[in-house]
């Protein structure tokens, strides 16, 4: 049997829910496909030319031959209320340092046994060793839809990871999905913040999942005001995308995630101290950095005016002698457009 059919009969037996290899120069096109989205919006190479080190994967691993993608699913969780609409699905059932989930320890395990095959191998969890769902759809795996994610026959909820080897290797699928449905626009027409401009075409700076992820700012008030309820992440492009219909099915529970849910809640978010923000939030959600926790607060504030405004005062109040004057000011702001200084 050849390593590649050795590989992908692993990955079945560990259940990993699609598997691909592809030839290094494979991910070359990466490059013209990543100028275009960068000439279509403003600011595009500043926004998106990081990207660019993905293109030609040699230039980091000049002993690799061909890389190896995997796509596992994780939209078969439970999600707690207090989450839902608050917190992108992604993050919350986030497989890759989570020791615990089984997605991490099929990761690891498939690492493993290429290693007892004798292929070098070398993966990178977060953020990634090159561009995933361009590789996985180069790999064959499934297709890229209108909103920029990477779907296959289970939706877009699927995990992407890859890692480079030293073998000469290529298995690459035929997906048989069909096409985005003609003419709709439903997850461009979605989009709060108007990030989504259009089909394929994305600015990734003014992205919810990154305003409410990204310490270094706080939002103006008029963007504040179209985030809604998100504090961590969003979903609506993906979940008012058709192709996603009926395909999130909460019959498991992730480690961890139910006992988490009680603190999920702007209001708990609020209450809580920083130590606790760093001890059961930061830890979890990593994007927002440990130096920029008072983002929490300021998202908490912002999910609550725009979902509970009556109800929000006492929080607010307590917020105005918050350690951090952002966040003393947000909340100064938030009372006076409630009428209650």
């Amino acid at each position: 049997m050849s390593l590649e059919k050795d590989i992908q009969q692993k990955a079945d037996t560990l259940g990993i829910h699609k598997l691909g290899i592809i030839k290094l120069e494979a991910m070359l096109d990466y490059e013209d496909r990543l100028r275009e989205r960068m000439g279509r919006i403003p600011n595009g190479e500043a926004i998106y030319g990081g990207f660019l080190r993905f293109a030609d994967m040699r230039r980091s691993f000049p002993w690799a031959k061909s890389l190896v993608v995997a796509a596992l699913h994780y939209g078969h969780y439970a999600i707690p209320q207090a989450a839902e609409g608050r917190f992108g699905k992604s993050y919350l059932v986030d497989m890759r340092f989570n020791p615990k989930s089984s997605g991490r320890q099929k990761i690891i395990a498939l690492e493993d046994y290429m290693r007892e095959l004798g292929i070098r191998t070398e993966g990178n969890e977060h953020p990634g060793i090159t561009a995933m769902r361009w590789a996985a759809y180069k790999a064959g795996l499934g297709i890229i839809r209108r909103n920029n994610f990477f779907y296959t026959e289970l939706g877009s909820w699927v995990r992407i990871t890859a890692w480079a080897t030293d073998a000469e290797m290529e298995l690459i699928s035929s997906p048989s999905l069909p096409e985005c449905p003609t003419n709709c626009d439903r997850c461009v027409h979605a989009c709060p913040v108007n990030s989504l401009s259009s089909a394929y075409t994305m600015n990734m700076a003014t992205c919810i999942s990154r305003l409410t992820t990204s310490g270094e700012n706080a939002a103006d008030d008029a963007t504040n005001e179209k985030i809604g309820r998100w504090i961590y992440g969003c979903d609506v492009c993906q979940d008012v995308c058709p192709m996603n219909a009926g395909k999130w099915r909460e019959d498991d529970d992730f480690p961890d995630l139910a006992e988490l849910g009680e603190f999920l809640s702007p209001e708990k978010i609020l209450g809580m101290s920083y130590d606790d923000i760093e001890r059961l939030l930061a830890r979890k959600f990593f994007y927002i950095k440990k130096e920029f926790l008072w983002k929490w607060r300021l998202n908490a504030i912002n999910s609550m005016m725009n979902e509970d405004a009556q109800n929000a005062e006492p929080h607010l109040r307590r917020a105005l002698s918050d350690e951090n004057e952002l966040v003393r000011e947000h909340a100064r702001r938030a009372l006076g457009k409630s009428g209650r200084h």
